[in-house]
């Protein structure tokens, strides 16, 4: 007869595997509910007659590229992050979020549609906030109304093109930048300070954008040249140029830029009318973290821009 005490080794088993089971369970969805959120922001613009090109009724047109490296940008305090993770492993992730929008590596470094210049890093933040708050006078979004009162928008921009270097120099592009754009990136130069100078901006979104430019964030800039032209003709011009940033409080590049290329994968090359903002979780993996949230859209096709992922 068993003593009452006594715990049979049958059932015992049977227990302790549910516990463990139970447990793993709660660890797994401990670990999901843990995931940290990334919230991208996203600015793209690009010429119109690129847009005619890239843009038709079978989707995004193919294109092949090179990509060099621009500036680094290592902001004002010590991120072992940001030499961790190297440019090539940058590239690689780019590149494989690039291809959504038809995107591809050239088969060698002399051929290719396109020449991107990816700068990328940490933003350094203003300490005097009235100062963090203004448009930067180099930001070439600083503008509002012309001295017409003309309320039209701005056109495509070249950012940083007064800055290319002969193609003999593409290694080391950048190496004749200013200091200021050598060392020291601002949020405002991101595409935020184009927001906030946008027209009948809501009390709600100008304070959402503020909050913004608070924090250094890590970023990503993308600066697609006509290839073929340069190659040919030495001549450079500027196609595209989309820029993703996501603030850096709580992370580290090397989870950073994961979420940065893959937030951005619907806007490679395309003209954002407004911006973007896009949640992912950070570093690589799948996880869901719901429905991702988008803000603008598209220029329409009266304004010669055709449509693209909204």
């Amino acid at each position: 007869m068993k003593s009452n005490d006594h715990i049979d080794s049958k059932h015992f088993r049977a227990a302790m595997r549910f516990a463990i089971a139970t447990a793993a369970t709660s660890f797994i969805a401990s670990t999901t509910l843990a995931v940290k959120t990334a919230r991208v922001f996203i600015d793209s613009e690009a010429s119109n007659t690129y847009n005619e090109v890239k843009e038709n009724d079978g989707g995004a047109k193919y294109e092949t590229y090179v990509f060099i490296k621009g500036n680094f940008y290592d902001g004002d305090f010590a991120d072992k992050s940001l030499i961790t993770a190297s440019f090539e492993e940058v590239a690689a992730t780019l590149a494989e979020n690039m291809k959504q929008r038809n995107y591809y590596p050239s088969s060698t470094p002399s051929e290719g549609d396109l020449l991107i210049v990816v700068h990328y890093g940490t933003t350094s933040v203003e300490s005097d906030l009235e100062e963090l708050f203004m448009l930067d006078a180099t930001d070439p979004y600083a503008q509002g109304e012309n001295s017409e009162g003309s309320e039209e928008e701005p056109g495509f921009s070249e950012v940083y093109s007064d800055d290319f270097v002969d193609l003999a120099d593409l290694s080391d592009f950048g190496s004749n930048n200013t200091v200021q754009h050598q060392r020291t990136m601002r949020n405002n130069r991101l595409g935020i300070s184009k927001a906030l100078n946008r027209k009948n901006i809501t009390s709600t979104e100008e304070f959402d954008l503020r909050v913004e430019m608070q924090d250094e964030r890590y970023f990503i800039i993308l600066m697609a040249y006509d290839y073929e032209k340069l190659r040919s003709e030495n001549e450079r011009e500027l196609l595209w140029t989309t820029r993703f940033s996501v603030p850096s409080i709580g992370t580290n590049f090397e989870d950073a830029y994961p979420a940065l290329a893959r937030a951005a994968s619907a806007f490679y090359g395309t003209s954002l009318e407004k911006y973007a903002k896009q949640s992912t979780h950070f570093g690589t993996g799948t996880v869901d973290i719901g429905t991702l949230e988008t803000v603008g859209v598209e220029e329409d096709a009266s304004a010669n821009q055709s449509s693209s992922q909204k």
